[in-house]
């Protein structure tokens, strides 16, 4: 009997000490997250490199163009990062595209070293097919301090 708990406790302590798996995504992505604005022809948000730092940024949506404005006093954790660009990994697989873009948008990116994927959604509608970004909008929001809605 003392055999089996002493087995069980070395289980379970071993099973609480573990740390979390490592990510799978590729070294080097970026997550970038804004509004689109049609009429002046650029975007606006914000940049997470994979090594935390959140910097916010501009870019012409004609020649693409970046510009890196400045960066937040924001560092978000790997198990964090990694978690939400699992989470928008994932919504690219089960949406392969979503584009509707209105006056104003919204937008998600995951961007790799060999490709990059955006959500693009009219800011005025909450619609049934872009339900899984605006979720990733919001938590990336959240996570800069900038709880600004989905829809405006």
């Amino acid at each position: 009997m003392r055999l089996a708990i002493s087995i069980a406790a070395v289980v379970f302590a071993a099973c609480a000490s573990t740390s979390p798996p490592p990510c799978t995504l590729p070294p080097g992505h970026v997550i970038r997250w804004g509004t689109w604005l049609d009429s002046l022809g650029r975007l606006e948000g914000y940049q997470l490199a994979w090594n935390g730092t959140v910097s916010r940024y501009q870019q012409s949506i004609h020649s693409g163009e970046l510009h890196l404005l400045d960066t937040l006093n924001v560092r978000i954790e790997p198990q964090t990062h990694c978690a939400v660009a699992t989470d928008l990994r994932n919504a690219f697989v089960q949406h392969q595209t979503y584009v509707v873009i209105g006056p104003v948008s919204h937008y998600v990116e995951l961007a790799t070293p060999t490709a990059t994927a955006r959500a693009v959604w009219d800011a005025r509608f909450e619609t049934y097919g872009s339900r899984h970004f605006r979720a990733i909008f919001r938590w990336l929001n959240h996570l800069v301090g900038n709880d600004e809605a989905a829809h405006r």
